[in-house]
């Protein structure tokens, strides 16, 4: 087909160039160009539809950004606890020595108060009964709130008001009888009872921070028939990825934050830093095993866990106890933890499918250093959990290798 000639008319602004779509039409309609009588194009007679409001004629419509799908939020009862367990141990790292201090000064208080009434029976020989009702009403004031300050971390508190109850009116009906020096050793013991109770030793034993001897125990699943002779102890650590959010601490021996975690915390432990270096170096260790599951991109923390067998009492020695690791880490959100399962997956094989409880793992197979490894492994919500790699097949594994683990809050019974 013969194309027509074609004269241009030419404008004293500038030319612009237009998308070909554009060109077309005003090709076709002769606006600015003029068209030859005959050839295969015409237009005398086309017409077009007329350009929809609001659209650009020199810009193409820009395609949209394609959305992408929502990321699902599975396993949802092993994050949740997780994410309680978390703040439990970050309530232990950053609160409770100020909140043990602020304990021990309100019950302090109490202490100068009757030291103030025996002060005074030294001075005067003698006590007003208006003087010992306000240090009654005031320490009555002190025991009803005081334990409120602890909790809800702890809940196993000394009795001061049985305290207050038993001594104060025997103080009461011997200052009624003048019988000061009763008075005095009533007080004094008085003030004894609360001094003990309130003491740095005390209060270590009945608000320990290390080991942990709280709810936090039950939490990880520790709570076993107390019938039997053996028990469960949680080593821990967590590590954050985060800058500057660990408190500064200058002996610090590992990053992070490490806990023993018992049931009672009387108990002695020989002192290893928890999932720390030397001698133990559980901390290397567990990178090492737990390396090709490993992902840093958008993460938040790092967990570490040694679920130990120990023995009902005595001390406990963490090198010696037959224990299992666990390694979880903490993602931004769940598009980041979902993304870091795919990373960890790009040279493994989800063989199987594992049920426990509300959670479903995967069994996951992988090469490291030219052997067959067999582990664990599972995305709940923003987190990742992996555990048992091995050398031994899944189903070749003997009865109750997983046994530290059944009834923690990572496999509930």
């Amino acid at each position: 087909m013969n194309l027509p000639n074609v004269g241009f008319i030419i404008h004293e602004e500038p030319i612009r160039i237009m998308p070909p779509t554009r060109r077309r039409y005003l090709l076709l309609a002769g606006t600015g160009i003029g068209v030859g009588g005959s050839g295969c194009l015409s237009g005398s007679n086309i017409t077009y539809p007329e350009q929809e409001v609001g659209s650009n004629p020199d810009t193409p419509d820009e395609p949209a950004e394609p959305t992408e799908p929502p990321v699902e939020n599975i396993n949802p009862r092993l994050a949740s606890e997780t994410t309680d367990i978390y703040d439990e141990l970050r309530w232990f790292e950053t609160d409770h020595d100020e909140t043990i201090d602020r304990f021990q000064n309100r019950i302090r208080d109490v202490v100068d108060a009757l030291d103030s009434l025996l002060e005074t029976l030294d001075t005067d020989g003698q006590i007003g009964t208006e003087q010992l009702g306000d240090v009654r009403d005031f320490a009555e004031n002190v025991v009803g709130s005081v334990n409120e300050i602890p909790e809800p971390q702890f809940s196993d508190h000394f009795n001061y008001q049985a305290l207050n109850n038993n001594r104060f009116p025997d103080v009461e009906r011997f200052t009624d009888l003048e019988d000061w020096e009763r008075v005095r050793t009533e007080l004094e013991a008085l003030r004894s009872a609360y001094r003990g109770a309130s003491s740095s030793r005390a209060l270590d034993r009945r608000y320990s921070s290390n080991p942990i001897d709280n709810r936090l125990f039950d939490w990880f699943g520790g709570e076993s028939d107390e019938t039997e002779s053996t028990g469960k102890m949680f080593e821990v650590r967590y590590i954050s990825d985060n800058e500057n959010h660990h408190p500064e601490i200058e002996d610090r021996e590992v990053p992070g934050y490490g806990v023993y975690i018992v049931n009672d915390a009387t108990r002695d432990i020989k002192r290893y830093a928890p999932i720390g270096r030397a001698p133990l170096r559980v901390l290397a260790s567990i990178n090492d095993e737990f390396a090709p599951f490993e992902v840093s991109t958008d993460r938040s923390y790092r967990f570490y866990v040694r679920a130990h067998a120990i023995d009902g009492s005595g001390e406990i020695d963490p090198e010696t106890t037959e224990s299992m690791p666990i390694y979880g880490q903490k993602y931004d959100d769940l598009r980041a933890a979902d993304a870091a399962f795919e990373s960890v997956m790009a040279d493994k094989i989800i063989e199987g499918e594992e049920q426990w409880g509300e959670e479903t793992w995967n069994q996951v197979l992988y090469t490291r250093d030219g052997r067959r490894i067999y582990g664990y492994f599972i995305r709940a919500g923003s987190y990742l959990f992996a555990i048992g790699p091995s050398r031994t097949p899944w189903g070749d594994r003997e009865d109750g290798w997983d046994e530290l683990i059944t009834g923690t809050w990572l496999k509930p019974q």
